[in-house]
């Protein structure tokens, strides 16, 4: 009997080109749920926890949680990351399985940069990895958000090496050519996931 659905997780470090890979992946058919956008909703819905352990310096004028002094604030250490992921992590990854349960499509993909960090592995059926080299994320990231090197590098420096992550992916996606280039390996690895009886 075919597989009901297919759960996929897409990840890579900051700057790699997985929302990339996440809109071809769409394109061919998938669902494509962003865990970012999810940490957006859940950081409303824990706010005065966040404010609790990271003070009121990290709300805008409206009160809001500005995601950059945030940012700013948690990746100063390790311990405070930690804090900051037991906050969000268990919220996130309940409103991930809720998206997946109640997806339609055969195929759904979840686009998260944490995948490994979160220990969702044995969550999903495949793991595609989407590796660029560390200075050409760093520079995409920089030129993306705006941050400054300095905090680019750190928010890289707590994530899991690209060498861990090579080795527990079930798919490597190497971003280093054009974009056809990459978009021909996602198709190729698409239809190996697809044909997943």
């Amino acid at each position: 009997m075919a597989k009901e659905k297919i759960i996929v997780g897409l990840t890579g470090n900051l700057g790699s080109g997985k929302s990339t890979v996440g809109g071809f992946l769409r394109e061919l058919g998938a669902e494509v749920i962003n865990a970012d956008e999810i940490g957006h909703v859940v950081l409303k819905h824990v706010k005065d926890e966040i404010v609790k352990n990271f003070g009121k310096g990290i709300l805008t004028p409206a009160g809001e949680i500005d995601r950059r002094a945030l940012a700013s604030r948690a990746f100063e250490s390790k311990d405070s990351v930690e804090i900051l992921n037991s906050i969000v992590k268990p919220h996130i990854i309940r409103m991930i399985d809720e998206l997946v349960k109640n997806s339609g499509k055969r195929v759904v993909v979840v686009d998260g940069a944490l995948i490994f960090e979160y220990n969702m592995e044995n969550y999903f059926d495949y793991i595609l990895y989407v590796y660029t080299p560390e200075e050409v994320s760093i520079e995409r990231f920089m030129k993306r958000t705006g941050y400054p090197r300095k905090m680019a590098e750190k928010i890289l420096s707590y994530q899991m090496p690209s060498s861990l992550k090579k080795k527990k992916a079930d798919f490597i996606i190497e971003n280093t050519g054009t974009v056809d280039d990459l978009k021909n390996r996602v198709i190729e690895i698409w239809k190996k996931i697809s044909a997943d009886p």
